[in-house]
């Protein structure tokens, strides 16, 4: 009898420790299971934040990329305008001289050599403003830059040789050069001008 007791105490101790360890088993089964999904999701939520800060960065990049290239076109676009401006004042300039001949005065000598002196710096400057414009600016704006240089010289070279009519007998051709510029730098920045007023684009 007390062996048959000691069965059934072990049997009923087997039993209730196999429940046990099952559940125990079951249990910490659940519990690894779930920190491994855990583990999972804390790496799935580390590459979708490194992802994320990449993409950031690059949108940054780009963004900051394309305003140093817009701060660059401006730059070249306002300085090619003021080089066309001084360029056209010292070609009216040198042309004015031809107006009065007194090569015997020493003083006209003078002022002669300092208005070609003046138009030879601005038409320098103005073609430094060609080949920048060239690199940052599209093709309408580099051909009426172009055209507009390639016409002063050829104008100055007329005034060099004392050709009279050479500023006068160009100065519509000069005109609408000088008008195509106008309108072509602007353009560059997303700026339309109308008439002598200028609007930007909406």
């Amino acid at each position: 009898m007390i062996e048959a007791l000691a069965a059934g105490g072990l049997s009923l101790l087997g039993g209730w420790l196999g429940a046990y360890l099952g559940a125990y088993l079951k249990k910490k089964g659940e519990n690894l299971a779930t920190h491994e999904d855990i583990d999972k999701l804390v790496d799935q939520v580390r590459a979708v934040t490194q992802a994320t800060k990449e993409i950031e960065a690059k949108i940054s990049s780009d963004v900051w990329t394309r305003q140093k290239q817009w701060e660059m076109k401006r730059e070249v676009v306002f300085d090619a305008m003021k080089r066309v401006i001084q360029a056209d004042n010292a070609l009216l300039s040198y042309s004015m001289i031809l107006k009065v001949d007194h090569t015997e005065d020493e003083a006209w000598v003078q002022t002669v050599h300092d208005r070609l002196v003046k138009w030879l710096d601005a038409a320098n400057a103005l073609d430094e403003s060609r080949i920048l414009v060239t690199v940052v600016c599209g093709e309408e704006t580099k051909k009426a830059l172009d055209e507009y240089g390639v016409l002063t010289s050829k104008i100055a070279a007329g005034i060099s040789k004392k050709e009279i009519q050479a500023y006068r007998s160009s100065s519509k051709a000069l005109a609408q050069a000088l008008l195509s510029v106008k309108a072509a730098l602007p353009k560059e920045l997303g700026i339309e001008t109308v008439g002598t007023l200028s609007v930007g684009k909406l």
